[in-house]
């Protein structure tokens, strides 16, 4: 019987110690498992914290774009409205050439010049219908072939002077302050 006490004490102790293995290794298969699920959890935080802000930035960034795209549009409508503005500008000049204002005034512009000149002979050129304007000025010769809105060009008589009146340059020497004006009146100086 010793030898069966012997056999029991050590299949009991053999499977004391197996259980204990066994248990030790689903501790340990435990602890791997919750790290590991610790660590997945992790990972997917981490994924989640960067996909949120992978898409703030690039929220971000389309609204910044869209901001500029907007700024740029409403920037050209107001190009597009001052450009238009000066258009009926320059068709409410070519109206004035029949008001006496303009006939005094392009007198004393073609006297002012003619007086530059000093005194020698000056070809002036007119809308046709302008001509008579100048018809008693001396040393002049008038040149009824000026296209555009009004206005007069006068030149030396070999060519080297020559001094621009017409309405065209007269409000293009005055655009960018007249684009002021505009933009003001169109816009409140915003």
């Amino acid at each position: 019987m010793s030898i069966e006490k012997l056999k029991t004490s050590l299949l009991s102790e053999a499977q004391a110690e197996s259980e204990r293995i066994i248990n030790a290794a689903k501790s340990e298969a435990q602890k791997l498992i919750e790290e590991e699920r610790s660590k997945n959890a992790a990972f997917l935080s981490s994924a989640r914290e960067d996909a949120e802000r992978i898409l703030k930035e690039q929220s971000s960034e389309r609204s910044a774009w869209a901001r500029l795209e907007a700024k740029r549009i409403i920037a050209e409508a107001k190009e597009d409205a001052i450009k238009l503005t000066i258009e009926d500008f320059l068709a409410a000049v070519a109206s004035l050439r029949k008001t006496p204002e303009y006939r005094q005034f392009m007198k004393r512009s073609v006297d002012a010049a003619i007086a530059e000149f000093g005194g020698g002979p000056v070809f002036l050129h007119v809308l046709a219908a302008d001509k008579d304007l100048f018809s008693k000025t001396k040393n002049l010769s008038i040149v009824p072939d000026l296209d555009g809105i009004g206005g007069a060009i006068l030149e030396s008589e070999d060519g080297r002077l020559r001094v621009n009146l017409t309405l065209e340059t007269l409000v293009e020497t005055k655009k960018d302050e007249l684009r002021g004006k505009i933009y003001q009146a169109l816009f409140g100086g915003k």
